[in-house]
C-alpha cells in the first residue's frame, strides 16, 4: 500500500500522528472497520512511564467497545474512599464512604497497564483487519491537510486518505487547524504523581494500612492541597496523586512531566499532613516520581481541517482529573471508527470528518470546562459547590458508541435527501463482532437518556475559595480572552 489510491477498493489509508493511549485506541478502532493504518511516534521505544488513570464508566463502555475488559489493564475495583480532612490546628475528622459498583463504577488502573493492553490489541493478529504499522522515531514537523500528507523531521513524507493528530497537548498538528494557534496556559494548580510497590508498604505498619483491603482508596484535604491513594495493577501497586497550588509556576514554564522531580519539594509541600502520608512520600523512589505541570486551553473553534483532525490532548487539553483525560480520548477514537466505517468511500472523509468536528466539539468542550479544578476528592465532598447527579448522567453515563451512530445515521439521512439518492440507509453497518458489539436497539429505546446540566451547573462546577482557574500570567480571578492572552 504505496498511496492512497491504493487502498481504496479495500479500505482507507489512515496515518496516525501519536502512539500514545489516542494513537494506539484509534488504531484498533479503525482496523476493525477494516482501514489501513500506519501509527507514526516521535519516541524510539514505547514510553510507558505513567502514574495512576482513573476508569469511569464512560471509560468502560469505551474500552469494552474496542475489546479491552477491566482484567486486561489489571484494574482494580474501588470500593470504599476514606477521606480525612484535615484543619489548620490539627484536628482532623475521617469518613468512610462505600461506593456501590452499581450506583457508581470506579476502576483504578496505570498508564503502563492501559499502554499495554492497547499496545497488544494493535498488534492482535487474531484480530479482524489489517495489520496496524506503528513507524517510531518519526517526528512530524508539518501537515498538508488538503492532501493528507505528513512531512517529519528526518526529511521524509506520508500521504494517506485521513490524518488524525494525536499528538498530545504540545501538538504539532493543532497547528494546522483554524484558530490552531491558541495559546496553551499552565493553571496554578500541578499534580504530584508516583506508583509505589505493594511489598514496600507492607514493611512498614505506618503504611500497611493503605494495602489491608482490597479496593480501599483514601484522601486527605489538608487546606488548599489534596493527596488521594488507590490501588492499582491487581493490587501490585499504589497510586498516589497529590495535587497542590504551585505559587512558582511562572518560573517553570518549560517544565515537562518526563522531567526530574523532587522529593524534597513533594516533602516540603506535603507538611502538614498525617505521619503515614509522609511515610508514604518516603517510599516513593526518585525514578517515579512525576511532578507535573497542568496544561489547559480555551476550547478550539474546529477539530478539523479538511483531511485532517486532531483527537485526545491535542484536541482538548484538559486537567487530569476523574479519568476523564483519558476518556475524552477513548471517546474520540471510537467516533472515527464509527465514522470511518467499513467501505467509507475517500470522496467522503472530509465530510465525515467534518461531522466528528461538530459532534465531539460540543461534548469535548462541556467535559474541558468540568474538569477545570475538580477532582476525584471532590465528587462525593458534599461540603463543595459539585453537583452529582449532573455529573454522573451528563459525563459519565454517554455511550460515545450510540451517540456518534446516531449521528451519523442522521447525517447519512440529510446527505441522501439533499442529493435526491434513493439509496436505503439499512441495515446498519455490520462491525465485527469480536471488537465493536452490536447494540440492543429495543433496550436502547427503553433506556432513559442521560440528560445534560444545564449550563450554569456544568460550566461552573469547581472548588470553592480555589484559584485553579487564573492562569499563571493573568491578575485576574478568572481566565482572560483569547485576544488578550500574552
Amino acid at each position: 500500500m504505496n498511496g492512497p489510491s491504493a487502498c481504496r477498493m479495500s479500505g482507507l489509508k489512515i496515518l496516525v500522528a501519536g502512539g500514545s493511549i489516542g494513537g494506539l485506541a484509534t488504531a484498533v478502532a479503525l482496523k476493525a472497520q477494516g482501514h489501513y493504518v500506519t501509527v507514526y511516534e516521535q519516541a524510539l521505544t514505547p514510553d510507558t512511564l505513567g502514574a495512576g488513570i482513573t476508569i469511569f464508566p464512560n471509560s468502560l463502555r469505551a474500552l469494552d467497545a474496542l475489546g479491552i475488559d477491566t482484567n486486561q489493564i489489571k484494574s482494580v475495583r474501588i470500593k470504599r474512599l476514606i477521606r480525612t480532612s484535615i484543619e489548620v490546628d490539627g484536628s482532623a475528622n475521617t469518613v468512610g464512604d462505600e461506593i456501590e459498583e452499581k450506583d457508581w463504577p470506579w476502576y483504578q488502573t496505570t498508564y503502563r497497564d492501559l499502554f499495554v493492553s492497547l499496545w497488544e490489541a494493535a498488534h492482535d493478529s487474531s484480530r479482524p483487519g489489517p495489520r496496524i504499522d506503528v513507524v517510531s522515531s518519526k517526528s512530524v514537523i508539518s501537515i498538508d491537510p488538503v492532501k493528507a500528507m505528513v512531512y517529519f523531521s528526518d526529511g521524509t513524507q506520508a500521504v494517506g486518505d485521513a490524518i488524525i493528530g494525536a499528538d498530545g497537548v504540545h501538538s504539532v498538528c493543532r497547528s494546522f487547524v483554524p484558530g490552531g494557534s491558541f495559546p496553551r496556559f499552565r493553571i496554578k494548580r500541578h499534580v504530584f504523581r508516583a506508583l509505589i510497590p505493594r511489598e514496600r508498604l507492607a514493611k512498614d505498619p505506618r503504611t500497611i494500612k493503605f494495602i489491608e483491603k482490597e479496593g480501599d482508596a483514601y484522601c486527605y484535604i489538608y487546606q488548599e492541597r489534596s493527596l488521594l491513594i488507590t490501588p492499582a495493577s491487581n493490587g501490585e501497586n499504589c497510586c498516589i496523586k497529590f495535587l497542590y497550588e504551585d505559587r512558582m509556576a511562572f518560573k517553570n514554564l518549560s517544565k515537562d512531566w518526563r522531567d526530574p522531580s523532587s522529593k524534597l519539594k513533594l516533602l516540603r509541600l506535603a507538611d502538614g499532613l498525617p505521619e503515614e502520608c509522609m511515610a508514604l512520600f518516603e517510599k516513593i523512589s526518585d525514578r517515579d516520581l512525576q511532578d507535573q505541570p497542568i496544561w489547559d486551553m480555551d476550547p478550539l473553534t474546529t477539530f478539523r481541517s479538511n483531511r485532517m483532525v486532531l483527537m485526545g490532548d491535542a484536541a482538548h487539553p484538559m486537567p487530569p482529573y476523574c479519568g476523564q483525560r483519558i476518556a475524552m480520548a477513548l471517546e474520540d477514537a471510537l467516533a472515527l471508527g464509527v465514522l470511518l466505517e467499513t467501505a467509507t468511500p475517500a470522496s467522503e472523509v472530509d465530510e465525515r470528518l467534518m461531522l466528528y468536528s461538530a459532534t465531539r466539539k460540543t461534548r469535548a468542550v462541556a467535559v474541558q470546562k468540568t474538569m477545570r479544578g475538580l477532582s476525584e476528592s471532590d465528587m462525593r465532598n458534599f461540603a463543595t459547590e459539585f453537583e452529582a447527579y449532573s455529573f454522573h448522567n451528563y459525563i459519565l453515563g454517554h455511550d460515545e458508541l450510540e451517540h456518534m451512530a446516531q449521528a451519523l445515521r442522521v447525517w447519512k439521512k440529510q446527505r441522501c435527501l439533499t442529493q435526491g439518492s434513493s439509496e436505503s440507509l439499512e441495515p446498519r453497518q455490520q462491525r465485527p463482532a469480536q471488537v465493536w458489539k452490536e447494540c440492543d436497539e429495543d433496550k436502547k429505546k427503553k433506556a432513559p437518556q442521560p440528560m445534560s446540566p444545564s449550563p450554569k451547573k456544568w460550566w461552573s462546577i469547581g472548588r470553592q475559595g480555589s484559584k485553579t482557574w487564573s492562569r499563571v500570567f493573568s491578575s485576574a480571578e478568572t481566565p482572560r480572552s483569547v485576544a488578550t492572552t500574552s
